[in-house]
């Protein structure tokens, strides 16, 4: 049996169970490696140098944004050929693009050498700090073309039946990432070079051990000279817009918070969200390990043709979303005051306790729109899969912040996020209620 087989063939419970424990450590170790190097950073270098890299992270988000919309969109159109036993074509798809996205990070290189001071000044990094972030951001500029690499060598492995290995990749990646920072930023006093140069070896040491699975002669892909049309890969990418549009829209609209917070509340209100920004991420993480599933498993068996078992795994996400949005809303909603408590002093852990039963609704809803997306983008349809996408994480926060703001003496603006989520929620719902709808989702169109 191939090593593709199992999502295939094998009992539907165990192999989507296996499939989400891998996908959810490797998710979680990228997650904790963001959130620890943001920790030791403030902790070790104070707080000018924790604003510098905060500054940089809507562009971060951007390049990362762009990869993945590649990284997803191409391999699920492999996971259709690998699911109708073709091969050559899927091992084509993930070559061509494995070379575009190393010449995307090359290029994202080039370009931010060139012109890295037009760059800080885009993204409103103030003249005092520039000297400090500057070298920060040269640094990281080097470490663009393996990160890009690396995630979509990710993808494709899970595709090709190695999520467990690919995984622990990106594992060994966030803890060379926090040693390396533990050493440079604690022990040695560094400064953010350290810190750079620690992100950029975790880089290099995922790409290398991914490269490394690839090669070990335990998958069906392959490595192949040549190259796609480039309509047949902006067509890929457009399978994974959606992604595209998750990862941006966050930025965008926490930006838009923490402007509204300070307006507000001051700095005792962002600091107070902060907790809550954490907690977020850890929901968005474990809800998109289940989402990613669902569209991996999803394209494999709809491309061998087998659509009772791909409604069968996106039936399991559903239940596994619901299970463990449940099991966040009941901790957020009676630990939340709690722990802001003990984690901050004063006006700050105030506003965090006064948040939280806002928020929590959002823990509950989030990964359930979340599999219903990747569920249209493993049945290769990314105008749905993007207009959930683009509901979810931007237009509907934006117009119920800016309808609630008025408001703000009566009711939280940040009512907005859990609104926004239920919305979405109903408009998936109602289009998979539509017959007609989901006839035409289950065909694998050539």
């Amino acid at each position: 049996m191939s090593r593709a087989q199992p999502a295939l063939d094998a009992p539907a419970l165990p192999t989507f169970l296996r499939y989400v424990g891998a996908s959810t450590l490797g998710l979680l170790a990228l997650t904790s490696a963001a959130v620890v190097d943001g920790l030791m950073v403030g902790k070790w270098l104070g707080a000018d140098a924790l604003a510098a890299v905060n500054l940089l992270i809507p562009l971060w988000i951007l390049l990362f944004g762009s990869v993945l919309m590649l990284a997803i969109g191409a391999s699920v159109v492999a996971g259709h050929y690998l699911g109708a036993g073709r091969r050559d074509a899927a091992s084509g798809v993930f070559s061509a693009s494995v070379c575009l996205a190393l010449v995307f990070g090359l290029t994202v290189t080039v370009l931010g050498l060139t012109f890295g001071d037009g760059l800080l000044r885009w993204l409103a990094v103030p003249e005092p700090l520039q000297p400090l972030v500057k070298p920060y951001f040269q640094l990281l500029l080097l470490g663009q073309a393996p990160q890009s690499v690396a995630v979509v060598l990710y993808y494709f492995l899970r595709v090709a039946g190695e999520p467990q290995r690919a995984s622990r990749a990106l594992v060994l990646g966030a803890l060379v990432n926090i040693l390396l920072d533990v050493l440079g930023l604690a022990v040695l006093g560094w400064g953010l070079r350290a810190a750079a140069g620690a992100t950029v070896a975790a880089q290099l040491t995922q790409c290398l051990v991914l490269l490394h699975l690839l090669y070990s002669g335990r998958t069906s892909l392959r490595l192949r000279p040549g190259w796609l049309s480039w309509r047949r890969l902006i067509a890929f990418c457009g399978n994974g817009f959606s992604e595209f549009l998750n990862e941006v829209s966050a930025g965008v609209v926490l930006f838009v918070l923490h402007w509204l917070l300070a307006l507000t509340g001051g700095v005792a209100a962002v600091s107070g969200f902060a907790l809550i920004h954490y907690a977020l991420l850890l929901n968005v993480m474990l809800a998109c390990a289940v989402a990613e599933v669902v569209h991996v498993l999803t394209s494999q068996n709809l491309g061998a043709g087998q659509p009772v078992r791909a409604r069968r795994f996106r039936d399991y996400g559903l239940g596994l979303a619901a299970t463990q949005g449940l099991l966040l809303w009941t901790l957020v909603f009676l630990g939340g005051p709690a722990l802001s408590d003990w984690f901050f002093e004063g006006s700050a852990a105030d506003y965090a306790a006064r948040f939280w039963p806002v928020i929590a609704p959002v823990f509950l809803l989030t990964g359930l729109n979340l599999v219903l997306s990747a569920w249209c983008t493993g049945c290769r349809q990314p105008r749905r899969s993007a207009l959930l996408a683009l509901a979810r994480s931007l237009v509907l926060p934006l117009v119920f912040l800016a309808l609630l703001f008025p408001w703000r003496d009566q009711v939280s603006f940040l009512w907005a996020l859990p609104l926004a989520e239920l919305l979405t929620l109903g408009l998936a719902l109602g289009m998979l209620a539509d017959k007609a709808s989901i006839r035409r989702l289950l065909p694998l169109r050539q």
